[in-house]
């Protein structure tokens, strides 16, 4: 094989948090070529240059995971330069290090649960979507995560799902994405019931601790207390039936979407190290962490809502370009999972700001006509919207 067509160079980095020296791939400038973009801008047609990489997304590449720790971060230029970041190494790093390495103790942990499930060659997409995974997550306990990149990111998560897929349109699929949100909402709901436990087992110990001493020359309070422990009581003899209840509910949504969804329903996904499917590792994954996608719908939901907290606070997106490109990710995104109020409330932000570009000719050439394009994809794609709205398939 020519040298020319390899694909990848490495380049070696010293891990910030357990100080391991790895080496990692970068993707040569011009190793594949790409047809187009999709209307959320992920690309499309994508050959390689070396045929053996086929098999290979890019954006298994995009993040740079320790292989003793695990810690991964975007392989950009300011992680690659991370120890000439004096800000990072004075203010910021100690903690990071602190409070990754707490995590990556505990052996039932997700970080862990993640990390030993990578294996590159022979499971290329489940692999790159997991180390996007320990990527939010690792950026989740630097402190204040940039509500962007975390965006960014779940996005991208969106776009392997959809390349595994075989590239099928997210339209008409309403149904599916129904089961999807459904099964999200319940997981979401069951991981906060063991907090629900906690509160009241701290409320007890107040009783039992605090209430004696505080009022111990009150001679009803005694009587109030076991009121309130009485009260206690009960609630907590329905813990085991919400725990059973919620373990039924998610067994009824899986009856329902076989049932219902039948032949829609994938029924080849190949097995996952010691799983049957990537799907069923993912949902173990999520029992412990609720930001957990499993599907390219999942990924959307969660894209969309970090790309419009960055919107709203403002501090991360600068006005002009930046602007209308993430009011106009926000539209699409909510439009592709079926929030349609929202899509058409920032695709009217969209089609407001690029025509003060556009008719003001505020910028230059290439300003003007780059903010023309997004224009007349948002105008497009608000026209979408607004069919899809009203239950009408184009």
């Amino acid at each position: 094989m020519n040298k020319n067509q390899e694909p990848l160079f490495y380049s070696q980095l010293e891990c910030p948090v357990c100080k391991t020296m790895n080496e990692y791939e970068n993707v040569k400038t011009g190793s594949y070529t790409e047809d187009g973009r999709d209307t959320d801008f992920r690309p499309t047609g994508r050959i390689w240059l070396n045929p053996a990489y086929e098999k290979y997304d890019p954006l298994l590449f995009f993040m740079a995971t320790c292989r003793k720790c695990f810690y991964t971060r975007e392989f950009n230029h300011d992680y690659k330069k991370w120890q000439q970041d004096v800000s990072f190494k004075t203010y910021r790093l100690k903690n990071l290090q602190s409070k990754y390495l707490n995590e990556l103790s505990k052996e039932d942990g997700i970080i862990r649960f993640l990390g030993n499930h990578i294996n590159q060659e022979k499971y290329p997409f489940e692999s790159a979507v997991i180390k996007f995974l320990l990527g939010i997550y690792s950026v989740k306990l630097s402190g204040r995560p940039p509500q962007l990149d975390l965006g960014r990111y779940f996005l991208r998560i969106g776009w392997l799902f959809r390349s595994q897929a075989g590239d099928e349109p997210s339209e008409g699929k309403g149904s599916a994405n129904l089961f999807s949100q459904l099964r999200s909402a319940v997981q979401s709901a069951k991981l906060k019931l063991p907090e629900f436990e906690q509160e009241i087992g701290n409320i007890r110990k107040m009783l039992d601790h605090d209430f004696p001493i505080l009022f111990e020359n009150a001679p009803e309070a005694d009587q109030y207390r076991q009121n309130i422990q009485q009260a206690i009581s009960g609630i907590s003899s329905e813990y085991d039936s919400l725990i059973n209840a919620t373990s039924e509910l998610e067994n009824v949504l899986g009856e329902a979407e076989k049932t219902l969804l039948g032949a829609d329903l994938p029924t080849d996904e190949p097995g996952f190290f010691e799983f049957g499917s990537f799907t069923e590792f993912l949902r173990k994954a999520g029992e412990g962490w609720a930001e957990v996608p499993f599907s390219e719908n999942d990924a959307m939901r969660k894209a969309a809502e970090y790309y419009q907290k960055a919107y709203e606070a403002g501090a991360e997106i600068s006005k002009g370009i930046q602007q209308i490109q993430a009011a106009y990710m926000i539209a699409e995104l909510s439009r592709r999972i079926g929030e349609v109020d929202n899509a058409n409330q920032y695709f009217n932000q969209t089609i407001r700001m690029g025509r003060e570009i556009v008719i003001g000719k505020k910028g230059d050439k290439s300003t003007i006509n780059f903010t023309q394009k997004l224009l007349d994809t948002a105008m497009q794609q608000a026209r979408l919207n607004k069919k899809e709205s009203e239950g009408v398939t184009s």
